[in-house]
């Protein structure tokens, strides 16, 4: 008798244990993104990415950081996607205002949010080096921005 009752008392905590521990959240914040370097022109893609503002993104992998290519023509930063199917960039404010002599950064700063005139398809091998086995596009419409520690992030959810 005394066993069972052992038994029995063991099971109990055993399966409370369970319950408790399955409604435990991990106190770190972690996020399944992987995060990549980007390289972007801040044109429409409607001109050729030549002239106007939006969106259009070129994938380069490593792990430098933000900064504008030697040729001043793209500005390097982070972009990852998250699980809620959004797309989050990242912008050192220092890389943007070098990048084309700041012409792009009056879009950002002191802003809440950017407003993208046309849609963009990002690029095959970009969506595969966010994790994405499917495409992925930029709607047109008003994404938010946000600014901290010298680092513009956008938004945009796909």
């Amino acid at each position: 008798m005394k066993k069972m009752m052992l038994l029995a008392m063991l099971g109990v905590m055993f399966l409370t244990e369970t319950t408790i521990a399955t409604e435990m959240k991990s106190a770190m914040n972690a996020s399944s993104a992987v995060w990549i370097k980007l390289e972007v022109i801040f044109h429409r893609p409607k001109f050729n990415c030549e002239s106007g503002f939006s969106i259009c993104l070129i994938v380069t992998a490593g792990i430098d950081g933000p900064g504008v290519s030697a040729e001043g023509k793209s500005c390097s930063v982070r972009g990852a996607l998250n699980e809620r199917n959004q797309l989050i960039i990242e912008i050192d404010e220092v890389a943007l205002s070098k990048y084309e002599n700041g012409a792009a950064i009056r879009y950002f700063k002191d802003k809440t949010s950017i407003a993208i005139p046309d849609p963009y398809i990002l690029p095959e091998a970009t969506c595969r080096a966010l994790g994405s086995a499917t495409p992925l596009a930029i709607k047109q419409g008003n994404y938010p921005v946000s600014f901290n520690n010298g680092v513009y992030k956008v938004v945009f959810q796909l």
